[in-house]
């Protein structure tokens, strides 16, 4: 399966006219490359993957190697399972129960802002509920904060977005939706974390495994 060859075609400085252009050439070399494409989405999804990831720019679930109408995706600052947050239950409940995904990745990436934030804990004033939130990745810091202590900032990041995703994949699997259909075998969850440095996706190591 050959993929859109992609470009570089949106700045700051781009207009809502660049915006529906670059749209238009997008949709063009999709539509080039795969005819059937948009008619058979518009008749609805059949996802087989819901991707959990950090709302980081540089990557998605084109990571993938997917198309359009292929994958469920959820993602949030740090790439975190908040069992708590009915947006995100809600989400799990309809990849599994309505739209019967087979697999959820749990993907968190290298460079993360918000591990980095959660190591420094500086934030600008106007920034209050994303201190609150980062609360989070504070705590990832404080509970490995002995395994990373000699390493640099940067090697720090690497690591803590490792034990990050560790951790959501673990909570994930508290969940009973999630649970039972891993039970049934319906669902597998697979821990991953993207490099933006290389592009590769790689599998974290859980419980020593």
């Amino acid at each position: 399966m050959q993929l859109p060859v992609l470009t570089s075609t949106l700045s700051n400085s781009s207009t809502l006219e660049d915006i529906l252009n670059s749209n238009a050439r997008w949709r063009e070399g999709v539509n080039g490359q795969f005819p059937d494409l948009f008619e058979v989405n518009g008749k609805g999804q059949s996802p087989h993957t819901l991707f959990i990831g950090c709302a980081d720019s540089r990557y998605n679930e084109n990571c993938l190697g997917v198309l359009p109408g292929e994958v469920f995706t959820y993602k949030n600052i740090a790439n975190v399972v908040n069992l708590k947050d009915v947006g995100f239950l809600a989400v799990i409940e309809f990849a599994i129960n309505v739209l019967k995904v087979s697999r959820i990745i749990i993907c968190g990436h290298t460079d993360c802002g918000g591990i980095k934030a959660g190591i420094v804990d500086e934030f600008p004033s106007d920034c209050g509920h994303l201190r609150e939130y980062l609360q989070e990745t504070r705590d990832i810091y404080e509970q490995y904060r002995v395994e990373v202590e000699n390493m640099n900032l940067q090697n720090k990041v690497q690591q803590l977005a490792s034990f990050n995703v560790e951790k959501q994949y673990q909570r994930l699997l508290q969940n009973d939706t999630v649970r039972q259909a891993v039970k049934s075998g319906q669902l597998e969850v697979y821990p991953l974390i993207y490099d933006v440095g290389t592009g590769f996706l790689e599998v974290v190591s859980v419980g020593g495994n």
